[in-house]
């Protein structure tokens, strides 16, 4: 249980809160093993753009870049699993404590070959081979391709946290690629204990571009759905989730056979409005059972201020203002697909910018 009154109280009310950092820095200078016992973070997430900052602003990747042998794409997997292995040994007695549910460290592939299963498929083995830690997860976008690899990766036993889901139907079809990998696992014989999933559904960068379209409408009605549109759309998934997980037949079988549930995780939680609250998108979605992944100014804004207690959500008024969306033109499923292209995109740049970062210090 955290130490941070705030912290302690979303922890109370189902959330799991994880980091959406790492580094050497970070972990060397014993600032991740604070947050754990101070703030109960139980696990951490990553992405390419997490990992140039790590590289570009720090000298403490040099000597291995310097050494050579290899190519820079073989020389970022090799930084990046070493980062990921010792924060899975960091989060180890998280992981043993919470029966592998938490103390979970997400890695993600490179996202060039999003739109290619069988890349997909190659290099998640490959890495997770690599790591060799049970409380690791290999990051897979929630693209076609990736709903195929998610299933393979599943049913073969690496746990996996599928990301940049941004609609309800990124999000079923998230759902249906866990229940058939687990289906798979259980005809596999694979070990269910330590097999786990997350679906990352960004919540702040719905309103970012909703709002911005509402200010273009700039009438009074579209004008009062500004900041309304990310925490409905939230809503209804964690309203997916709790059907799914409940009463599908499908999923009774599993969790029978001792299948845990792929749960459900806030990713993009950081406010990018300043007018509205730094905590909003933590504040506005504490339940059980869910995930809030947090950059560090916003893990920090929370432990100071946040109110933690759980929310109540209404599944009616969701509806209504994804509703009141579509009647000015604002189509959300839209809205959804472009924001995921948008974040491949963001990755691809920042993956390639690391490669070319990289090459800088060889």
């Amino acid at each position: 249980m955290a130490k941070n009154e705030n912290m302690a109280r979303l922890e109370s009310n189902g959330v799991s809160v994880w980091l959406d950092s790492l580094s050497r820095d970070l972990m060397g200078s014993g600032k991740l093993q604070n947050l754990i016992d101070e703030d109960g973070v139980c696990g951490v997430t990553t992405n390419p753009n997490i990992f140039y900052k790590a590289i570009h602003g720090s000298s403490l990747y040099d000597e291995e870049i310097k050494e050579g042998g290899k190519s820079s794409s073989d020389i970022l997997y090799s930084l990046m699993v070493k980062d990921v292995r010792t924060a899975c040994d960091i989060f180890r007695p998280t992981a043993e404590k919470s029966d592998w549910v938490n103390g979970r460290v997400s890695l993600e592939i490179d996202p060039n070959i999003s739109g290619d299963s069988e890349a997909m498929i190659a290099a998640a083995q490959k890495v997770w081979e690599k790591i060799e830690r049970k409380n690791a997860m290999i990051k897979i976008p929630a693209t076609p391709a990736g709903f195929e690899a998610a299933r393979f990766c599943i049913g073969h036993g690496i746990s996996v946290n599928m990301t940049l889901l941004f609609s309800l139907p990124h999000y079923q079809a998230a759902i249906n690629a866990f229940l058939n990998g687990a289906e798979d696992a259980l005809r596999s014989d694979v070990d269910l204990r330590p097999l786990g999933s997350v679906a990352s559904l960004f919540v702040s960068r719905i309103d970012t571009k909703v709002d911005a379209m509402l200010d273009k409408i700039g009438t009074q009605e579209a004008l009062s759905l500004k900041g309304k549109a990310a925490i409905a759309n939230a809503t209804l998934a964690y309203g997916l989730f709790e059907k799914m997980f409940s009463s599908d037949p499908r999923w009774a079988d599993l969790e029978r056979a001792g299948v845990r549930p792929q749960r459900l995780l806030w990713a993009s939680t950081s406010v990018k409005n300043p007018a509205y609250p730094d905590c909003l998108y933590v504040d506005s979605l504490v339940a059980p059972k869910t995930v809030n992944t947090m950059p560090l100014s916003t893990l920090e804004a929370e432990a100071d201020h946040g109110k933690g207690e759980p929310s109540d959500f209404n599944f009616d008024e969701s509806r209504r203002v994804i509703e009141g969306l579509a009647s000015l033109g604002i189509d959300i499923e839209k809205v959804s697909e472009d924001l995921q292209k948008d974040g491949i995109d963001q990755f691809k740049d920042s993956w390639n910018s690391l490669i070319s970062e990289i090459e800088k210090k060889m």
